[in-house]
């Protein structure tokens, strides 16, 4: 019964559309049941699964759900379009030309400059008007990588969610849900911006709403 339990939870947790319709409560268990019931070729019986997605789902997850639902709902989002990336190795060469581009980045009319450093690379997001720049300051030796034709989104959250576990979770799968690959990500204070494909920008910006939609009536 116990080992059901665990490969039944374990199932659960790693289908990101099954949690969400448990949920929003609209997932038929005993249908689930039997679903889970296949796909794992358990040889218990089906009242023993049913009792361990009951055992699933309880209020506190539901709550937990409504909770980061809502605070997407109530953030304000934005978007941009045209944007390129570029990905380096990091060495004191691309530093040096890192100090020189972002002393180029006009802020005051709304250049983009999005920076992500990891232990191996850095890599540079701007605008379509700053590409020839970054290829000015730095060579083809230094550039691993080019993704053009990026969009970007921007959420801005009426408060900090650094210490809400699960946010940028329940938006990665919901953007997965509808086949929209996020290229890179980051987080910082109240914002929080995905960087993907321009092709997915307004379908990424339709399931955004229809997470809001939810995140509203969830209050």
């Amino acid at each position: 019964m116990t080992n059901i339990h665990d490969q039944v939870t374990n199932f659960i947790s790693h289908d990101v559309s099954i949690r969400r319709g448990l949920s929003r409560g609209f997932i038929n268990t005993r249908a689930l049941a039997s679903y889970i019931h296949r796909c794992l070729g358990l040889s218990g019986s089906l009242d023993a699964v049913i009792s361990s997605i009951r055992r699933y789902k309880t209020d506190d997850t539901k709550e937990e759900v409504k909770s980061l639902y809502s605070r997407i709902a109530a953030a304000k989002v934005s978007s941009r379009s045209r944007m390129a990336s570029f990905l380096f190795k990091k060495d004191m060469d691309v530093r040096k030309g890192l100090i020189k581009l972002y002393d180029k980045i006009d802020f005051s009319r709304s250049d983009i400059l999005r920076i992500l450093e990891v232990n191996q690379f850095i890599k540079i997001v701007v605008d379509d008007e700053n590409r020839q720049m970054v290829e000015k300051f730095f060579s083809d030796k230094d550039i691993i990588a080019r993704d053009t034709k990026l969009g970007e989104i921007s959420l801005i959250y009426t408060e900090d969610v650094i210490e809400t576990p699960g946010v940028f979770a329940a938006l990665a799968s919901e953007l997965a849900l509808n086949n929209i690959s996020i290229r890179d990500g980051m987080i910082c204070g109240s914002e929080h911006i995905f960087i993907l494909k321009e092709r997915d920008l307004m379908k990424a910006l339709e399931c955004l709403h229809s997470i809001a939609r939810w995140g509203e009536k969830a209050t």
